[in-house]
């Protein structure tokens, strides 16, 4: 029989791993004065699995690879067609995970995973993070539309025309766009022409 402490060491691991939405790191349950033990029992009865060392995933979240995926690697933001998903401006499932970074982060691992990585100066890369939903209901950071769109059209980036010319069609459509911000993003980014070739037509 599980004395009471067991009892409440258990139910504080539970509440933690409902906190975090699924994702527990090691010093989460230090830092609750949560033995360890518990921990790996919970990773015996499947209630957790091992991600990587230190860092534990619930079973329910575990399908959530967006979610789960950005967790480990915090730097990385969803960019590019993978945003176009997110962001409704596209009804195509990403092929490849895209994403950007921060020059300087090793992204060795993201690589490795098929991901594709876009590295910017570290002045771009903060411009237009936002939290969007995945299907599971967690939040998860991409970039803006505004951001996305001119992203696509960078001369850098090998974008199918007719995703593009798509996703621009609906951004124009959609009453929570923000021109002005458009074409104050296709300014820093070098693509102010090609928007307002775009703008001219659809305008």
């Amino acid at each position: 029989m599980k004395t009471g402490e067991e009892m409440n060491y258990q139910k504080k691991l539970e509440s933690l791993i409902i906190a975090r939405d699924g994702l527990i790191l090691t010093k989460d349950v230090e830092s609750e004065n949560i033995p360890r033990t518990y921990l790996y029992r919970a990773v015996k009865a499947g209630r957790l699995k091992a991600l990587s060392r230190g860092v534990y995933l619930s079973e329910d979240a575990w399908e959530d690879v967006y979610y789960w995926k950005q967790a480990i690697n915090q730097k990385m933001i969803y960019s590019h067609e993978t945003a176009l998903y997110f962001l409704d401006l596209t009804d195509r499932d990403p092929l490849v995970i895209t994403v950007t970074v921060p020059f300087g982060y090793n992204a060795s691992r993201l690589r490795k995973d098929n991901f594709q990585v876009f590295s910017v100066k570290k002045e771009w890369y903060n411009l237009g993070i936002i939290l969007v939903k995945t299907n599971f209901g967690r939040d998860i950071r991409c970039y803006n539309q505004e951001r996305t769109i001119c992203d696509l059209l960078s001369p850098r980036y090998q974008s199918d025309l007719s995703q593009v010319t798509e996703a621009v069609k609906r951004y124009f459509r959609k009453k929570d766009r923000n021109v002005p911000l458009l074409l104050e993003y296709a300014r820093t980014f070098g693509v102010e022409k090609r928007i307002k070739a775009y703008m001219e037509v659809l305008m």
